[in-house]
């Protein structure tokens, strides 16, 4: 999960005026040396202006979930996986092209744009497509 800290809270100002309800951070901290999802979300209001905005999902299953809500005027245009070294096989925390999202029993498998599959352990396993980039 992410954490916030009252100390990186930013106050509002005449460049930065937050909708109500929302407060801005200078920083947020990843708590687990677990994957998160970048995702960049596409909306069309009634004068077909189109904004993106950028979220930072936890977990897989909050992700499925904001999935299930793209209609034609609102949905995920990317999704970046963020891994971290063990299970990327590399020596850093990687940003990489999400394809699929599927289902190996309670886990989950990615494939991303190039072709590889993460947990590495998952390649050849069975599994269920929960979301795929083809489809949105």
């Amino acid at each position: 999960m992410f954490e916030t800290n009252d100390q990186a809270r930013l106050q509002p100002s005449i460049y930065f005026v937050p909708e109500e309800g929302t407060h801005r951070w200078a920083y947020i901290s990843q708590t687990s040396n677990h994957e998160w999802f970048y995702v960049t979300y596409e909306t069309t209001d009634d004068e077909e202006v189109v904004s993106f905005q950028q979220l930072m999902v936890p977990i897989a299953p909050y992700l499925l979930g904001l999935a299930t809500r793209d209609a034609p005027d609102a949905f995920i245009r990317s999704i970046q996986l963020v891994s971290p070294p063990w299970m990327n096989g590399s020596d850093s925390w990687l940003m990489e092209d999400l394809k699929e999202i599927r289902s190996v029993g309670p886990k989950y498998l990615y494939e991303l744009s190039d072709g590889k599959i993460y947990p590495k352990e998952f390649a050849n396993a069975s599994a269920k497509t929960l979301w795929s980039k083809a489809e949105h």
